[in-house]
């Protein structure tokens, strides 16, 4: 068992980021006259995990977990996991938080997500996430793709968020990597999210989460990954 002393600072994180700003994954809608500088993108998936495969096709020394999102969003997310990883006792049915460290501002976080949208289409969400997600100039987009999948669309990404970014990990260089759908759910349409930080400077996180994202499915179909930078 956790100590209870980590599991509270956790909760608190997950509070301070729910709290800061509009969304954990703000959509702004101001037009900038100038985005993120984008460089590699990439239009087919990605390589397979680098990391010794299981025969389920998750890294060793990780297993998958589902995230569900109750009745309003009825819809199953997995990704592999390592057992040093906790859920926060901040996480709601829509929202759901991991961490890994001493749950201070500068630990490793997962963030996972199901939030309605009313936009036209699938396509339009997946748009205004990669227009918006990463809006200062200290920020760029390393690599990603997008793409269809059976019930919307979707942008997987590695980032790397400059301090100014309102997502940055303590006001500092952070790694992004993630998945951002617009996904159609018994006619109405939600975003499906999940991203992956890390502070620039723990490369070792990072390789990890080269392993992790390209274990992501939706309702058990995998979202492809970037080729990463």
């Amino acid at each position: 068992m956790r100590p209870v002393t980590a599991r509270t600072a956790a909760g608190a994180l997950a509070l301070t980021i729910l709290l800061s700003g509009c969304s954990v994954f703000q959509i702004r809608t101001e037009d900038k006259s100038a985005g993120p500088v984008r460089v590699g993108v990439q239009e087919t998936a990605g390589p397979e995990p680098t990391g010794k495969p299981t025969e389920a096709g998750v890294p060793e020394g990780m297993s998958r977990t589902s995230v569900s999102f109750g009745d309003s969003c009825p819809v199953d997310l997995s990704f592999a996991l390592g057992d040093e990883w906790t859920e926060s006792s901040g996480s709601t049915e829509q929202f759901h938080f991991f961490s890994r460290g001493d749950g201070s501002t500068r630990s490793d976080v997962i963030l996972v997500n199901c939030t309605d949208e009313y936009g036209d289409s699938a396509q339009e969400v997946v748009d205004k996430k990669r227009r918006f997600n990463f809006s200062k100039q200290d920020s760029q987009v390393l690599a990603e793709q997008t793409g269809s999948l059976a019930a919307g669309e979707f942008w997987s990404y590695q980032a790397e968020l400059g301090p100014t970014e309102i997502l940055a990990l303590d006001s500092e260089p952070t790694y992004a990597f993630g998945v951002q759908t617009g996904y159609k759910i018994n006619g109405r349409l939600v975003n499906l999210s999940i991203e992956m930080r890390t502070l620039k400077d723990n490369t070792e996180s990072a390789e990890d989460y080269k392993k992790m994202l390209p274990t992501v499915t939706i309702d058990g179909e995998k979202v492809p990954s970037p080729s990463f930078g």
